[in-house]
């Protein structure tokens, strides 16, 4: 089995029962801190064997635990579906979050009725053998915010972050904080609830996409103004 679910029901460094207290279980620790579900790194899903959808070593908080893929975990779904998708979920007694006890891959026709205690890791659409079309612009990804800084080009530029974000806010330099010309860039796409297909108008050139946010426009209160540095902040 390649999916670990920490912590373990026992204690920590009990007689012969839980884990030995590492400084890798430490730090893994503090992400119980966030009960969001979302994909922390890796997890990369790719068509497999036949209706086998292979999902990536990486990691994934649910509720508040941490879960690692140690190796690459390759799942079965079902023959003959369009953009369905594919949840991890944790199963266990108890309401949100279990006492876990076990994993289970569940899928959904849509995302309005997502299942509890799971994150979203992929969408897919199989033939009657086949894993035909997969993807992952929807899943949540990573946890807390960065912060960071780019040069417009005049045109349109990606901006990679390595994970997509939920909500992008970009400062243009020129102008005060709460100025209609240039500080408030808001996607209100949310990984998740809907496509990532950014929300730009004339005076909302930005959007964001797998990986990242577009910057766009190239007037004086637009994100991407040649030869400007602009800052971001980038919630996840």
């Amino acid at each position: 089995m390649a999916i670990e679910v920490f912590p373990t029901a026992n204690d920590i460094g009990g007689s012969g029962t839980g884990r030995t207290a590492t400084e890798e279980n430490m730090v893994q620790t503090l992400d119980r801190f966030s009960s969001r579900s979302s994909i922390l790194s890796g997890m990369v899903p790719s068509a497999g064997t036949g209706l086998a959808v292979d999902v990536a070593a990486g990691r994934c908080q649910i509720d508040g635990y941490l879960v690692r893929f140690t190796a690459t975990e390759a799942v079965t779904v079902t023959a003959s579906k369009t953009d369905y998708y594919l949840w991890l979920q944790l199963t266990g007694a108890g309401d949100s979050p279990p006492a876990v006890t076990a994993t289970a891959w569940v899928e959904t026709a849509n995302l309005t009725s997502p299942p509890a205690n799971a994150a979203l890791v992929a969408k897919f659409t199989t033939s009657g053998s086949a894993v035909t079309a997969i993807a992952d612009d929807e899943r949540r990804e990573g946890c807390g915010f960065i912060t960071g800084t780019y040069t417009g080009d005049g045109g349109s530029q990606d901006i990679d972050l390595g994970l997509t974000p939920s909500f992008v806010k970009v400062n243009n330099p020129s102008y005060a904080p709460g100025d209609e010309g240039g500080s408030k860039r808001i996607s209100n796409i949310w990984p998740g609830n809907a496509v990532l297909t950014g929300y730009t108008t004339s005076d909302d050139s930005l959007e964001i996409i797998k990986d990242g946010f577009k910057a766009k426009g190239s007037g004086a209160g637009d994100n991407n103004t040649s030869g400007v540095v602009y800052s971001y902040i980038a919630w996840f």
